[in-house]
């Protein structure tokens, strides 16, 4: 049984793909319904304010989503913007590595320009030495 909702959850999401706006909207629809739901159930059987606070946190502390619900996301947030201030980092090092790569490559031209010059010259000397 668990399968098969899994494979229909699965063919829905591979479908909807490719109408994300349709896909976002009727996500927004199913949760306000699910929640809209559960509030009622609650009002129904007069369930307190109080009494509601304390059974979601032991229901989502029980199955592991307390903390993930209401700190997860801002340490998400936070990994995020550390792995974009590395990023920017590495690519500073990577822009500075590249000139000094550029100052070597002119260097090393200058050095060959020098030293073909200093070989025309040898090859000069020998021809009027000879």
């Amino acid at each position: 049984m668990k399968n098969i909702f899994l494979k229909i959850e699965e063919r829905a999401r591979a479908y909807f793909e490719q109408f994300p706006f349709i896909h976002a909207f009727l996500a927004g629809v199913g949760v306000i319904l699910f929640w809209r739901g559960v509030w009622e159930i609650a009002d129904i059987n007069h369930l307190d304010p109080g009494v509601s606070i304390v059974l979601g946190v032991v229901l989502l502390t029980s199955i592991g989503l307390f903390i993930h619900t209401f700190i997860g996301n801002a340490i998400i947030i936070k990994n995020v913007k550390r792995e974009i201030d590395i990023e920017k980092e590495q690519t500073k090092e990577v822009d500075r590595v590249e000139k000094e790569l550029r100052q070597e490559e002119i260097t090393l031209h200058h050095l060959y320009i020098k030293i073909n010059e200093l070989h025309d010259k040898i090859d000069h000397v020998e021809k009027h030495l000879q």
